[in-house]
């Protein structure tokens, strides 16, 4: 993760782009999701640089703010779901 310097908001180096071939379904829906998400917390940021100068009013802000955090808060579930399945997956004899 590279955190750029001007906001402290994190980025990831390789960044979320078209799926590789081969790829399930499922992991080309999970970059989309990600990809709207880092959009949200950079909308979020913007948001909160806007406000400090007076450009933007604070409910706005932070309706901002909480999207991104529900964003977030989908994404990791979303990740726990993934990998609760995997490991059950991985202890089926076949």
């Amino acid at each position: 993760m590279k955190i750029l310097p001007q906001t402290g908001v994190g980025e990831m180096v390789a960044g979320p782009g078209p799926a590789p071939a081969g790829t399930p379904p499922a992991a080309g829906e999970f970059r989309r999701l990600l990809t709207e998400v880092i959009s949200w917390q950079r909308e979020a940021d913007q948001a909160v640089r806007q406000s400090l100068l007076g450009e933007k009013d604070l409910h706005e802000v932070m309706l901002a703010l909480e999207r991104a955090s529900l964003g977030v808060k989908v994404l990791v579930q979303v990740r726990n779901k993934v990998l609760q399945a995997y490991e059950e997956l991985s202890r089926m004899s076949l």
